[in-house]
């Protein structure tokens, strides 16, 4: 489960993003949690876009994940160095 709370607390603070782009990209990253449990490790997009669920989202879909995966790995990162 990812830790949604702080995920957004963090994106408020290191981007420029409006509350609703927040909001979307904190959902977008529980959905693909919900396809895939999340784990940091580098071969997490390549998996996640393995799955059949996930194939069939559209591409503009498939894309805000795409981006709130990669948010979410810095997140975590930048968490796990403190």
């Amino acid at each position: 489960m990812i830790e949604s709370d702080e995920f957004k607390e963090w994106l408020r603070e290191n981007t420029t993003y409006s509350d609703a782009v927040i909001g979307d990209t904190v959902s977008r990253m529980k959905r693909a949690d919900h396809f895939l449990k999340w784990e940091n490790v580098d071969i997490y997009q390549f998996q996640l876009e393995h799955i059949e669920a996930y194939s069939d989202l559209s591409v503009s879909v498939k894309s805000q994940i795409k981006r709130a995966v990669k948010w979410y790995t810095m997140f975590a990162n930048q968490k796990d160095k403190q």
